[in-house]
């Protein structure tokens, strides 16, 4: 079963997957006819990474399969810009696994369902 996992600016805890906007092995891409299909545990992690977000912005990423997530943000506005999608490719590689970008900040950016 995945795990998830959550990241910080300075402190990542590595637990399911993260990925980025730069092209990887280890990302796959939602076609723009394709609904991305998600637990509603998923859902809930995405809720609560909103409330955490500061001004320095973020990204949040699904597993393809839908059932595990995770996040990078910068809680504050002196973040180096992309430094969190950075953090989340690297990552995801090392969790060898495929991730899609659902959100930069609160914007997503795929379509997708909630699943039970």
């Amino acid at each position: 079963m995945m795990k998830q996992f959550y990241g910080m600016a300075a402190a990542v805890v590595l637990g399911a997957l993260l990925a980025a906007c730069q092209s990887s092995p280890t990302r796959v891409s939602v076609a723009d006819d394709e609904t991305l299909r998600i637990a509603r545990s998923v859902w809930e992690d995405f809720e609560a990474y909103k409330l955490k977000l500061g001004r320095g912005g973020g990204v949040f990423v699904v597993t393809e399969d839908g059932l595990g997530s995770g996040y990078s943000y910068c809680p504050g506005d002196r973040c180096r810009p992309g430094s969190f999608t950075e953090r989340a490719l690297k990552l995801c590689e090392r969790a060898d696994m495929k991730c899609v970008i659902f959100a930069f900040g609160s914007t997503i950016k795929v379509d997708y369902e909630i699943v039970d």
